[in-house]
């Protein structure tokens, strides 16, 4: 994470569609909440509304029925025929009168209950059969059958005799709820119905897979949801408006509107807002990332041409400032400011330069003659000597000594400024530090009467890839230094005068000399690897200077901790495998 959100770029392009993300998330939120919202209550509206119509619908048939069959139930010859009784004389006189009125199903009854004429003989009993025979109540209500329900009303056949009220009989008139009237009732609502009583479903418009899911549902009156199969539905259920139950116990009409089909339009619009989403996503992102590139690559080829500035030191190296409209004005000032920049930094680097070259030159001058002059002071002295027709062999011998010697300094002088003048080339091989080590002491203290030197020694050092002839030439400088530092001084004491440890480490060895000389001033510390700085009268200033440049050059580091009268600490880091330029 921290690698996408580390670049510019990608912070501008994630942030713009994070923003666009939220923005079109919350409105696609608001509206989905909205939208679902009204359309789960134009739902409950439109079954509250259905099932009133539903309602008003049964009322009107029960009314209907009434009439009818109060209408028949004055009829005279109904009456009289029902009077005497015999089934044969009753079935063809309420035929006569029903058929016409295309009654679905009538019962007529005796005095006795018993049934006189029906229009289907399997239908005997409506659910009446409770009532006293001389019962003058009027009675609506539903009956179960083979084919569904039987929707009832039943009025009795009475003759007022004197204002008393004599009861023939009672006639029955009713009405099939099947699965073909809920059928009927679907396509005029548009819902799904349903009439349940008993814990089953009696008819509905619903295939029969659905039904057993729908009957354990209905336990009471209200709105709920019920899953049937691959649909959802909100379901309305109400006890049937007429009084009466038979049969079962209560009777409910079960309306059904799908949820699934009613929020079909809701779930387009989800649909249409998510790929809304993802479209706007998508050109914010491509179109927020070209911002951000307008801005990040003058940026980026500021970076490039600052990483190529520091890996290569080659200041000439310039940002090409483009004019474009659609470019931004910062990036393209922070362009120009880093030409500017390079182009100040390059002149005081040539103006430096000119004046290390004059400053160096110069220490180079005052070393050369100073150092030079003195060799030649004591050649020409002995030369003079030499000329003298009065000397001895033994003088001769001193003065081609000493001419001998200063020759020999004089060579090391010239030697010693070339090696630092020039670039070091390296030859890598493998190489015994410790061997090194030991070596250079020996060279160091050659012809010296100063204490020895203590080697403390890691024998667990494996041979290392290095240059060993510019090893050896590091370490018998700083052991000279060393030896020249313990000269000076009286260093007695049980502790070595000068130590030298080597240790190794996981990628590296560390080679350490230590010695209990005077120290280094704190003011001289600044300019212990300057050329030409010495301390020493017979010192020409490079011993150290050539010893960093070739540790440098070998991939290592030379560190000294040193003090007034504390002695001086050199440090030096080789790695196992050095790696110098080609």
């Amino acid at each position: 994470m921290m690698r996408v959100t580390s670049s510019l770029t990608n912070r501008i392009f994630l942030a713009s569609t994070l923003l666009a993300v939220l923005a079109l998330g919350f409105a696609m939120y608001f509206v989905n909440a909205r939208v679902a919202a009204e359309a789960e209550a134009d739902l409950r509206r439109s079954v509250t509304e259905t099932a009133t119509l539903i309602d008003r619908r049964q009322q009107d048939l029960t009314e209907s029925f009434t009439a009818v069959a109060q209408l028949v139930a004055e009829v005279p010859q109904l009456k009289a025929a029902v009077d005497t009784g015999d089934p044969r004389t009753v079935q063809p006189v309420a035929k006569e009168y029903l058929a016409p009125l295309n009654v679905e199903l009538y019962v007529v009854t005796g005095r006795t209950g018993a049934v006189l004429a029906t229009s289907h003989p399997d239908v005997t009993d409506l659910g009446v059969a409770r009532l006293a025979p001389g019962s003058v109540d009027r009675v609506s209500t539903w009956t179960t059958h083979q084919r569904g329900l039987i929707q009832v009303i039943s009025v009795p056949l009475f003759i007022d005799a004197g204002g008393v009220r004599d009861v023939l009989g009672r006639l029955s008139i009713g009405s099939f709820v099947d699965d073909a009237v809920a059928s009927r009732m679907r396509e005029l609502t548009g819902s799904q119905l349903a009439f349940v009583a008993g814990g089953r479903v009696l008819a509905s418009s619903l295939p029969a897979s659905d039904r057993p899911g729908l009957a354990a549902r209905v336990t009471s009156g209200g709105l709920f949801n019920v899953q049937l199969g691959d649909e959802e539905y909100l379901a309305l259920a109400r006890p049937t408006s007429t009084a009466g139950q038979s049969g079962g116990g209560q009777t409910m009409t079960v309306l059904m509107r799908s949820r699934t089909e009613r929020l079909r339009v809701l779930r387009t619009l989800r649909a249409g807002l998510g790929g809304i989403l993802v479209v706007t996503v998508l050109l914010a992102t491509v179109l927020s990332y070209l911002v951000a590139r307008t801005m990040t690559r003058p940026l980026a080829a500021v970076t490039t041409a600052m990483r190529d500035v520091a890996a290569t030191g080659d200041l000439t190296r310039k940002v090409t400032v483009r004019s474009r409209a659609w470019d931004d004005e910062d990036a393209r000032l922070l362009a120009s400011s880093f030409n500017t920049l390079t182009d100040s930094i390059a002149r005081f680097q040539r103006e430096a330069a000119h004046k290390d070259r004059l400053s160096s030159l110069g220490r180079l001058s005052a070393v050369i003659a100073h150092e030079i002059r003195n060799p030649l002071m004591i050649i020409r002295a002995s030369l003079a000597s030499l000329w003298r027709e009065e000397v001895s062999s033994t003088e001769r011998r001193e003065a081609l000594a000493d001419i001998d010697e200063e020759t020999k300094r004089l060579n090391r002088i010239v030697t010693e400024v070339l090696d630092f003048s020039k670039p070091i080339r390296f030859d890598l091989g493998e190489v015994q530090v410790n061997d090194i080590c030991r070596a250079s002491s020996t060279a160091a203290w050659a012809g010296s009467s100063a204490p020895p030197v203590q080697l403390d020694l890691d024998p667990e050092i494996p041979p290392v890839t290095t240059d060993g002839e510019r090893l050896r030439t590091v370490f018998v400088n700083i052991l000279t230094n060393a030896r020249h530092a313990v000269e000076a001084v009286a260093a007695d004491g049980p502790a070595p005068a000068v130590t030298l440890s080597t240790r190794r480490h996981p990628d590296r060895i560390s080679v350490t000399v230590r010695d209990r000389g005077p120290g280094i001033a704190t003011e001289d510390m600044a300019h212990i690897f300057d050329p030409f700085f010495t301390t020493r009268r017979a010192g020409t200033g490079l011993g150290l200077p050539i010893a960093k440049n070739i540790i440098d050059g070998l991939g290592g580091s030379l560190s000294i901790d040193s003090g007034p009268d504390a002695g001086t600490e050199i440090r030096i880091e080789i790695p196992l495998v050095s790696v110098v330029p080609a």
